[in-house]
């Protein structure tokens, strides 16, 4: 039998298919708890974001209103009287009511640079969008065959959007 330095060929491949089995069990865990990580962050960030959306209907009366092609909302600006809703600069939600700004957050972006957050909203009601990548996650909508719920009206970027949060909370059933 050929031996190589005490051990045998047999018992070298026995440690390497060991440590082949080790190193993918490992692997797995890593990227299953990195997509955890991310959809928690992405579920935060929709949670601040709402919180801010909602303190600024405290303040305006109204949610922020959102534009075809816009995925972020419209600030808000009032002065004599005269409202105006626009791009928000700095990607920060604001309003200025007779020239007091109050800004509200800073637009989170999702940790996934082709993944975005969309917001849609007529005033009265919004609705924020997330692709949650872990789709056994619990707080994702099942229809009635079992199958996650997905949102195709609106674009998460390189993801399909299957996580809602309304002015009411997180979006539960259909």
């Amino acid at each position: 039998m050929n031996k190589m330095s005490g051990f045998t060929l047999m018992e070298i491949m026995i440690v390497i298919g060991l440590i082949m089995i080790l190193s993918t069990v490992g692997i797995n865990s890593f990227i299953l708890s990195t997509v955890k990580s991310r959809d928690s962050q992405r579920k935060n960030d929709l949670n601040q974001l709402g919180k801010a959306v909602e303190s600024f209907y405290v303040d305006v009366g109204r949610y922020p209103l959102s534009t075809d092609g816009v995925d972020v909302p419209l600030c808000y600006a009032r002065a004599s009287g005269v409202v105006t809703n626009s791009l928000c600069t700095s990607n920060k939600l604001a309003s200025v009511i007779d020239g007091v700004t109050t800004i509200y957050i800073t637009i989170p972006s999702d940790p996934v640079v082709s993944l975005k957050y969309p917001y849609v909203s007529d005033g009265l009601g919004y609705s924020l969008y997330t692709a949650l990548e872990n789709t056994l996650d619990r707080d994702l909508v099942k229809d009635a065959q079992g199958d996650m719920v997905t949102y195709p009206d609106v674009s998460c970027g390189s993801g399909s959007c299957n996580y809602k949060i309304i002015e009411t909370g997180l979006v539960k059933g259909l």
